[in-house]
């Protein structure tokens, strides 16, 4: 009991150290972060019609209008691109904070006239069409370069002077439909719901409810969650990536309760699918006070300040009853219906299981891969810490804890994996189109390389299987063979002393 105490405590410290860590990095970090804008004030002024692109559709093209003036002042000594304009060339370059976002159906260099910038009317505008991409916002910035109206040499192509006239310049891009999320929303749902009918046939209410008196495998669970998996999540976010809503989706998705997930893949490794159910439905309860709390000590590392986080209770409680009523179904039917509570539980689960989980990665990665452009390495990174984190510390913790194989499997698997229907919907309610789209990136990103490792190892547990199939097969056959040798030979013995005794009397 002293080891067990020692070990856990060792844990809960090395948690606590690695987020001070974290917290002193971060502020360290934060130093730099901040640049002061410029007080230099330019004769130059550069102005777009309209002020910004906000949500715009993609692969639709967009018009923005620009407007270059020169206002110099009367007692200041003139450039001498002012006196004589014609020996130069005004020509507006725009470059962007990403690549991704949006494309420039024109020429990114836009050239303006000296009669056109001097216009009082202000008629000389010129035009720069884009075209969103992918879902995101992009910064634009414009600056002015003045070149000799003709290059007699290569050096003459140098600008004379660069000067900034418009920076920040923001622009949204949303998706033109969410008629795909919303199918496989639907589809998800109903293929959910289903399956955990079929798994209320198999559930046996004796073992949750001596998971319930004596909660060894539900307290590890829940410390694994609610402890460990937010301190890991926020200290990756603020080691690993450096654009904070993206950090702050990562976030979400650590302090969110385990999903239905969980309890199909358990059922799929061999784990105790009566303390998954059980720990899933202890979660999504406790839930409702643990999110908000650490969304209120974390949050404020990523959001500004003043910004308001929106817990979906709403949506929390809905993951309840989509929990908890087609179990209720599965075990009325086990209780009026044993035939075929027992024909679901040996001849459909596992194989719907399966069929289930291959069919929801497929469909939601079509659903999710107009955004894939802007997955990177840092992202599945990321995913991939706080995914193996989870995994390793719900099984240590649960070994510590002298719990069987079965449970140190359901308590690794809850720990690793969230609700993340709650995360999305949080990030939706909490940040506009296409933010929350943004934020969700790291969440996407664990969510693969979580089911990337669970195939890995639903591969290896299924060769396992059937090389030990394959060998209780041949074990069997031995024994048979073995079986039928000797008593072949005892009755050919037999018959040879029946002869000898009929044949020699003597």
């Amino acid at each position: 009991m002293l080891c067990i105490m020692w070990s856990a405590n060792s844990s809960s410290a090395t948690c606590c150290s690695f987020l001070i860590l974290v917290l002193i990095t971060a502020n360290c970090n934060g130093q730099d972060n901040h640049t002061l804008p410029s007080t230099e004030t330019s004769p130059w002024l550069l102005v777009a019609d309209p002020p910004k692109l906000e949500r715009i559709t993609e692969m639709s093209p967009y018009t923005i209008n620009l407007t270059l003036t020169y206002n110099g002042e009367h007692g200041d000594s003139p450039p001498k691109y002012a006196t004589s304009p014609q020996a130069f060339r005004f020509v507006v370059k725009v470059s962007m904070s990403n690549h991704q976002t949006v494309a420039f159906r024109n020429n990114q260099e836009i050239e303006f006239e000296w009669h056109d910038i001097a216009d009082a009317n202000n008629n000389g505008s010129k035009n720069l069409e884009i075209t969103g991409q992918v879902i995101g916002y992009v910064s634009l910035n414009f600056i002015l370069d003045i070149l000799p109206a003709v290059a007699h040499q290569r050096n003459d192509s140098i600008a004379f002077e660069s000067i900034p006239v418009l920076s920040g310049y923001l622009v949204t891009v949303v998706r033109a439909s969410d008629t795909l999320d919303t199918v496989f929303t639907i589809i998800m749902v109903i293929m959910a719901a289903l399956n955990l009918i079929n798994m209320g046939c198999a559930l046996d209410m004796a073992i949750v409810k001596q998971n319930i008196i004596r909660p060894v495998g539900v307290i590890v669970g829940f410390v694994s969650q609610f402890t460990f998996m937010p301190l890991v999540s926020f200290g990756v976010a603020r080691l690993l990536i450096p654009d904070s809503l993206m950090g702050f989706g990562l976030l979400v998705i650590g302090v969110c309760p385990g999903g239905i997930a969980s309890n199909f893949w358990t059922l799929l490794l061999d784990g105790d699918v009566n303390l998954s159910i059980t720990m899933t439905f202890v979660s999504s309860l406790a839930a409702m006070g643990m999110m908000p709390l650490w969304l209120w000590l974390l949050s404020g590392f990523f959001l500004p300040e003043g910004s308001s986080v929106q817990v979906p209770y709403v949506n929390m409680a809905i993951s309840l009853i989509l929990l908890t009523f087609p179990l209720g179904i599965g075990l009325l039917i086990r209780r009026f219906k044993l035939s075929l509570a027992e024909f679901l539980t040996g001849k459909i689960l596992k194989k719907f299981s399966v069929f289930f989980i291959i069919f929801i990665f497929g469909l939601g990665f079509y659903s999710m891969s107009h955004i894939f452009i802007l997955m990177d390495w840092i992202l599945l990174t990321a995913g991939l810490a706080v995914t193996v984190s989870g995994f390793l510390f719900g099984a240590l913790f649960a070994w510590i804890t002298r719990l069987g194989r079965p449970q140190i499997i359901a308590v690794s698997l809850e720990t690793a994996m969230q609700n993340a229907n709650i995360a999305f919907v949080l990030l939706k309610t909490t940040l506009p189109t296409p933010y929350s789209d943004i934020a969700a990136l790291p969440a996407i990103a664990q969510i693969i390389m979580t089911t990337s490792i669970l195939f890995i190892f639903l591969g290896i547990n299924f060769f396992h299987k059937c090389s030990q199939k394959k060998c209780m097969e041949k074990e069997k056959v031995k024994e048979e063979i073995e079986t039928i040798s000797s008593s072949g030979y005892r009755n050919k013995g037999y018959c040879a002393d029946d002869v000898t005794t009929v044949v020699n009397p003597l």
